[in-house]
């Protein structure tokens, strides 16, 4: 039996820190665990990178590692896990979406936004970073303001730990929202999307996006369970790291 190896792709604004307790819970069960950094919220790269850098970094990752890959993208990290893994890469077995963004060929995640209602404040930056709040610097990059992340992202968790998260958030690449996936990965790949019931986020989801090899779960939490409930992600991952092990 082949142990699987569980990718961890962070969302936007984000980065592998958001993953650290989920995976510390699945290393402690003998799981395999890599969270790659990607350009466009790494601070290290400069210029920042976009999704298609995004999407290169992961596929990097993905072909040092032997099958079977279990490959987890939140938020927008659905986005780059789509194109990712497409054709389908060899070692991926399985996709995860948690509360992640799926786009099909040739979708952006602002082509999949519903528009806001009328009279939101910030209506253009809004819709941009599909449903938050955010202050554009004099670099072109985009920074999550406190309060909208609090309220949109980890209002499910305890204020101590909100701020935790609020205290790590980075600027971004606006330019990840408005470009296109080249491929898309669940349209060869049996994957599992996990929506969140308390979730104040819009769902970016292609419509095309069905079908017997989709799996569906609902978790009780708000936008972020990898850091408010990640003993429920946890358990999410294993169950199906089990299945694709056998």
């Amino acid at each position: 039996m082949s142990v699987p190896t569980i990718v961890l792709v962070h969302g936007n604004f984000l980065g592998p820190w958001s993953w650290s307790d989920v995976a510390a819970k699945l290393q402690d069960t003998g799981m395999r665990t890599v969270m790659p950094d990607l350009p466009s919220a790494d601070p290290r790269c400069q210029p920042r990178g976009d999704l298609h850098a995004d999407a290169a970094a992961v596929r990097q990752v993905l072909d040092l590692l032997q099958p079977p890959v279990l490959l987890c993208g939140h938020s927008y990290g659905g986005a780059v896990i789509t194109e990712a893994a497409a054709g389908p890469h060899p070692a991926v077995r399985h996709l995860v979406y948690l509360a992640g963004a799926v786009p099909d060929e040739g979708d952006s995640l602002t082509g999949l936004t519903p528009e806001p209602p009328q009279g939101v404040r910030e209506q253009a930056a809004v819709r941009e970073t599909g449903g938050e709040a955010v202050t554009i610097r004099a670099d072109g990059m985009i920074e999550l303001k406190p309060g909208s992340a609090l309220g949109a992202l980890f209002h499910d968790c305890e204020p101590e730990r909100a701020q935790a998260a609020i205290n790590q958030l980075r600027p971004s690449n606006p330019a990840t929202g408005t470009q296109s996936v080249t491929g898309a990965a669940w349209r060869d790949v049996p994957a599992t999307f996990v929506r969140c019931r308390d979730d104040r986020m819009p769902e970016l989801v292609s419509a095309r996006f069905s079908g017997p090899s989709v799996e569906r779960v609902e978790l009780p939490t708000g936008h972020c369970p990898n850091w408010s409930r990640p003993d429920l992600v946890a358990d999410v991952l294993a169950s199906i790291a089990k299945r694709i092990s056998a």
